[in-house]
């Protein structure tokens, strides 16, 4: 792909990797993708959709599992009390 952001790195490990994931997100077949030309374009002008998607989620990543670590006791709780 034409386009590469420093985040997108850490989490693919080539390109192959990458085309993959965006093939997967878009619902597109790689063969469509190699034999289409426009469709090709669309990925490339959107994938900026997809790596900002990512990026969130890593960001995101460690603060929802400091979450979810704090409620764990809470939800085990609830649990016991429950049965």
């Amino acid at each position: 792909m034409a386009y590469q952001n420093e985040f997108g790195k850490d989490i693919f490990k080539n390109e192959k990797d990458r085309l993959n994931a965006y093939c997967a997100y878009y619902a597109i077949d790689q063969y469509q993708l190699e034999k289409d030309p426009s469709l090709f374009e669309y990925v490339i002008k959107h994938q900026k959709i997809l790596d900002d998607l990512i990026k969130g989620y890593e960001e995101m990543g460690p603060l929802n599992k400091k979450i979810c670590s704090e409620f764990v006791s809470c939800e085990c709780e609830v649990k016991l009390t429950k049965k």
